[in-house]
């Protein structure tokens, strides 16, 4: 009798403590590593070829070309002029007529000025439409993590419930022989029904997760591509963050526009200095031939521009400061987005190599001391439920590394890297 108790109790320990460290590992996509990535490689091809905001992003930056090519353009176009008067009337009347060319000279050349300010502001614009193209990608994966993730919820939630079900005809088993009470097989009914509910919420919620994914992707589709089974490690310490940030599109938008504050500067300097018209006319009066040269040259008196100089000093200051600001903001988020999916990947390897049998074997185990009158059914429900929750917690961890693994892409601009098997240790 001893003996039984220990035994009983030995069994309830082990249950106790497998539930509270199991992890069924359940596999995020069938396909290989390299396969799924060139799935993943080809679906963000369509994304770009596709997506409505891409497309924007794309004409924006053919508006900056736009902008570049007026600006290289001459700054002052020819004048043409006709001048006809006569003087007195009848037998005394004199008739001039003369015609011009007017020409305002580029003298100090702001046309190159205006043309570099320009050529800066389109490579300002390339840099922050790649930074969103980033960001938008990081997105959309996310979501797809998140579908994938709930999808795999979904399948958790199946299992447990086709595994309730036998549980339910077992129990009605054992209830019509007499083995187990009636409050018991209750207990073991309500169980079903509740995991029955849960997995109608997890499919409402999967519905929600695919209407998230469509709106970020801007297309529908009934299957969307799977991910890798996890993504790989990641050794921050060994990082090269200098490369790194070097490599930002961000970060080269702001160095950009501090380079494009000052060509403004510059070109603010040159607009101060006047540009001189000079003008050509020929002409006749009567049977005289009449040519003239005019020279015309704006006083800048009332407004020497000066105003417009200061403020582009002051606005290349800003931009220089952002630059040093943005310097140390992406590289603070660099770090804390290597650190924090280091620290995930940990976790979840952690749990990897403390993970017992898989779901089955151990409910089978369960049944069997359940079946034995080793266990309640109180407690047998309740080592059921925890299992459940180990399970689910591993699949929702696993969403937790997507997701910090895609912030890492997209603060480190490494999405194509890692499409490419270029990522990762």
């Amino acid at each position: 009798m001893q003996a039984k108790s220990f035994i009983r109790q030995g069994a309830i320990g082990s249950i106790l403590m497998v539930s509270q460290l199991l992890i069924l590992p359940v596999a995020f996509a069938a396909s290989p590593q390299s396969a799924t990535l060139k799935s993943l490689s080809v679906f963000l091809h369509q994304l770009e070829q596709k997506h409505p905001q891409l497309k924007a992003s794309q004409a924006e930056i053919e508006a900056a070309r736009a902008r570049t090519r007026a600006a290289s353009r001459p700054l002052y176009n020819p004048e043409i002029e006709l001048d006809s008067e006569r003087v007195g009337f009848n037998t005394n009347k004199i008739d001039t007529t003369t015609i011009g060319v007017n020409q305002t000279i580029d003298w100090y050349d702001k046309r190159a000025a205006r043309k570099n300010v320009a050529v800066l502001g389109q490579r300002v614009t390339q840099y922050e439409q790649q930074s969103f193209y980033q960001q938008l990608v990081a997105d959309i994966f996310s979501a797809l993590a998140d579908y994938q993730v709930q999808r795999e919820i979904i399948q958790a939630h199946e299992k447990r419930l086709s595994l309730s079900r036998q549980v339910l005809e077992q129990a009605t088993r054992l209830y019509q022989a007499g083995d187990i009470s009636k409050l018991d097989l209750e207990q073991i009914r309500l169980n079903e029904t509740q995991t029955r509910l849960t997995l109608n919420r997890a499919r409402t919620e999967l519905t929600n997760k695919a209407q998230a994914l469509s709106a970020l992707a801007g297309e529908t589709r009934k299957h969307w591509p799977a991910l890798p089974y996890a993504p790989p490690r990641l050794q921050p310490e060994k990082l090269d963050y200098g490369r790194i940030l070097a490599n930002l599109p961000a970060l080269k938008a702001e160095t950009a526009k501090v380079a494009e504050a000052r060509s403004i500067m510059r070109l603010r300097v040159r607009e101060q200095k006047p540009d001189p018209t000079i003008g050509l006319r020929a002409g006749g009066e009567e049977s005289d031939r009449l040519v003239g040269l005019t020279l015309s040259i704006p006083l800048n008196v009332r407004n020497n521009y000066r105003a417009e100089v200061d403020v582009a000093r002051a606005n290349l200051r800003r931009a220089e400061n952002s630059l040093d600001n943005a310097t140390h903001q992406y590289k603070t988020r660099l770090q804390a987005a290597a650190q924090r999916y280091q620290l995930t990947y940990a976790g979840w390897k952690s749990w990897q190599k403390i993970a017992g049998s898989s779901l089955q074997k151990q409910s089978q185990l369960l049944m069997r001391l359940w079946r034995a009158g080793e266990l309640s059914t109180s407690d047998y429900l309740v080592q059921l439920n925890q299992i459940r929750e180990a399970e689910l917690n591993n699949v929702e961890l696993k969403g937790n590394i997507w997701r910090a693994w895609f912030n890492w892409l997209a603060t480190s601009n490494q999405f194509r890297q890692w499409l490419n098997g270029q990522t990762g240790s």
